[in-house]
């Protein structure tokens, strides 16, 4: 099963993140009776209250449908108090891209999945407890002549994932026509996430040195941990975790 994947940064309006979060809570709570399909619906914050980022994953179609029945309209009160745009991923048909480009003017397809672990349908489900889920997304544009070797080591951190990384619930690799690439990890837990860097780091090393990338880390990390993620190296935080369903 390849699923439609959805990336959303906001902007928030200047002293409106106390209403954006009341409507993103809305949102949240309105598709709770009926997630068949809805693999994640994640809500992140950014540290100053300024910046907003949503994580979404569908089964298909219908799945995306029954979402949007469920909101019945919430979105355009987030609109109202922010201004967002839209990446799709994975398996998106043209319909459903040409609907949200009239609605928001651009939206950009960030390629297939070449290899990943979400395969399974989303059942309807009780959201877990806690607030622990970390997810992470980053982008990298290989170097001239490199393509094939960065893919290739890709594959091999995804092969490694899977067999160590239990607690990486989702390690999504997307490829655009031009060998661009777009990954997106889902960690259990600061653990897992530790785990996964432990297990995959090597190669990740390997792949830092042939492509260019920047990456956005969502979710609450151990003080030790945030330290070490200067913004010189690259990386985006979105620290608070509004809500989610994964």
């Amino acid at each position: 099963m390849e699923k439609i994947y959805g990336f959303v940064p906001i902007a928030i309006h200047d002293g409106k993140t106390a209403a954006f979060e009341a409507a993103a809570r809305a949102c949240h709570d309105a598709i709770l009776p009926d997630m068949t399909g809805t693999q994640y619906y994640e809500w992140y914050l950014s540290a100053d209250g300024r910046q907003a980022y949503v994580i979404e994953v569908y089964d298909d179609p219908a799945a995306l449908a029954l979402h949007g029945k469920m909101q019945n309209g919430r979105v355009a009160e987030v609109m109202a108090h922010a201004d967002l745009s839209i990446s799709f991923a994975g398996q998106v048909p043209d319909a459903v891209q040409d609907r949200m480009r009239q609605k928001l003017g651009h939206v950009d397809y960030l390629g297939p999945l070449a290899f990943g672990r979400m395969t399974d349908p989303a059942p309807h489900r009780v959201p877990p407890p806690g607030d622990e889920r970390l997810c992470a997304l980053a982008w990298f544009r290989p170097h001239e002549g490199q393509a094939e070797r960065f893919r290739d080591l890709a594959r091999q951190a995804y092969d490694q994932a899977c067999a160590l990384d239990p607690g990486t619930l989702g390690y999504e690799w997307f490829f655009d026509a031009d060998s661009h690439c777009v990954a997106l990890d889902v960690y259990r837990d600061p653990d897992a996430m530790q785990a996964h860097m432990r297990n995959c780091g090597p190669i990740m090393a390997q792949m830092l040195e042939i492509a260019d990338a920047r990456t956005i880390l969502f979710g609450a990390l151990p003080p030790e941990i945030e330290a070490r993620l200067r913004p010189e190296l690259g990386i985006t935080r979105y620290p608070r975790r509004l809500h989610g369903i994964g």
